[in-house]
């Protein structure tokens, strides 16, 4: 997980846990005024570091490691996009844009020194991200270039259209020092949603454009 995102991360195993595996700030309030960081603290003794990450998982979720780090990383990029930094009209195009600089990273050297297996990695994050967009689970061609327009949502056709480049995963962790959860946020807001030639359009919603 360290190469694959720079922020710190810890991970809890629950036994009996039945969900997805779930991915959330430190300083997320499951009870008001009450953060996840200070109960883990609290409850299990734990150190959770102010602006980390918290998954939980059940742990004999993930027979297969590849697989798990991808599900883990579709987890992470919905959180991240969706923590109220990006316009709302967005944020489909930039959880794209992300979702696909993962899945070329997964091919990359560093990532194949670790042992990581690009099918599996590019099946659990498809999977996340297929599920997002509510469509079929047997979608392998989510980040297919032969992938067509037609059949995608607006805003991801808009991203397409104007062939914007996707990160590096080497941009992704350019950090000198472990960044918070927000740090690294801003500067996927710089990578991805700081692309100065890229024009917010709004989706057309039949006869009516929603700004």
């Amino acid at each position: 997980m360290r190469a694959l995102v720079p922020v710190q991360t810890s991970i809890f195993e629950m036994q009996g846990w039945s969900l997805d595996p779930a991915a959330m700030p430190e300083d997320v309030e499951p009870f008001p005024g009450i953060s996840l960081g200070d109960i883990l603290a609290e409850e299990l003794d734990a150190v959770v570091p102010y602006g980390s990450l918290v998954i939980i998982r059940n742990p004999n979720a993930f027979p297969n490691l590849s697989k798990a780090a991808g599900t883990l990383v579709g987890e992470i990029l919905l959180r991240v996009v969706g923590r109220g930094l990006f316009p709302l009209i967005d944020e489909d195009s930039l959880l794209y844009a992300l979702g696909l600089a993962y899945y070329r990273a997964a091919s990359c050297d560093e990532l194949s020194k670790l042992g990581v297996e690009p099918t599996a990695f590019r099946s659990g994050l498809s999977a996340v991200l297929t599920k997002y967009w509510a469509r079929p689970c047997e979608d392998i061609g989510l980040f297919s270039p032969s992938l067509s327009p037609r059949n995608i949502p607006a805003q991801r056709r808009d991203f397409i259209e104007r062939n914007l480049a996707a990160p590096s995963l080497a941009a992704l962790n350019d950090f000198d020092a472990i960044p918070t959860l927000n740090q690294w946020t801003m500067k996927l807001k710089m990578l991805v949603g700081g692309n100065p030639g890229r024009i917010t359009q709004p989706p057309l919603h039949g006869n009516v454009g929603i700004a």
